[in-house]
């Protein structure tokens, strides 16, 4: 899904996003002495929660992102990045943190690899080791209609911008939707590049998330809102954070 041109202009597209609001969240809710990021893609997290003395490990079903990662922190030594899912990552365990941020919990679209990735985390954390990831809000996307918006990035570069063309299809009876993507770049208003990208969802029931969380010796904290990490979640939030602790004796 992050292939291809996609991760090429990923950091660029994303340049306004604000990671440090989400990183200092993290850091608030958890030690952050050795962390395992899951789909890490380009790595911008890692780069803000970066301290000497802390390690850090990235891992991605992508490798066209992790090359992109690889290049920011070559001079690294405390930072260790591998391609692979969750499930096949062995290097290290006992992590006091554990992060999965931009609603990646969404792209796994089969409950049984749902119940393996919750189930994985757990063993990877150390007691009262905090996971902690961002989904769709189940409460907010209820409808079947399908979205179409078309919408402008500005380049971190100048006189560079995207258009960006996005259709999104959505199945409340299955939970399944679809986003299609188009993008055109340009440079001085001259379009220099286009290309094409599908994003695939499961928009899983909250209430089937904590239920999961706790089957899996975890328990949340804290569920709250993406728009403002200070609020409680409610169903106005298009997108949630789980604030989740790993329990003793489980």
């Amino acid at each position: 899904m992050y292939s291809g041109k996609l991760a090429k202009y990923y950091d660029d597209l994303y340049h306004n996003k604000d990671y440090s609001i989400e990183s200092t969240f993290i850091e608030n809710n958890s030690k952050v002495n050795k962390v395992l990021d899951i789909g890490c893609g380009t790595g911008t997290h890692i780069k803000n929660l970066y301290k000497d003395g802390r390690i850090f490990y990235g891992i991605d079903s992508e490798y066209k992102m992790l090359d992109i990662a690889s290049i920011k922190f070559r001079n690294h030594s405390n930072v260790f990045l591998k391609a692979c899912y969750i499930e096949e990552f062995t290097e290290d365990k006992d992590f006091d943190t554990i992060i999965s941020m931009f609603n990646i919990v969404n792209h796994i679209l089969d409950r049984k690899d749902l119940e393996s990735y919750f189930k994985t985390i757990s063993e990877l954390l150390s007691v009262d080791g905090a996971f902690i990831f961002d989904c769709f809000n189940s409460e907010t996307v209820v409808d079947n209609k399908t979205r179409e918006t078309l919408k402008e990035i500005v380049s971190s570069a100048i006189g560079g911008r995207y258009l960006i063309k996005n259709k999104t299809d959505f199945d409340c009876d299955t939970g399944y939707m679809k986003m299609f993507n188009n993008v055109r770049v340009f440079h001085l208003d001259e379009e220099v590049d286009s290309f094409d990208y599908i994003l695939e969802h499961k928009i899983w029931l909250s209430d089937f998330l904590k239920e999961l969380i706790e089957k899996y010796s975890m328990k949340v904290e804290k569920v709250v809102s993406n728009s403002d990490y200070d609020m409680e979640a409610s169903t106005d939030d298009l997108k949630i954070t789980f604030v989740c602790k790993k329990q003793q004796g489980r």
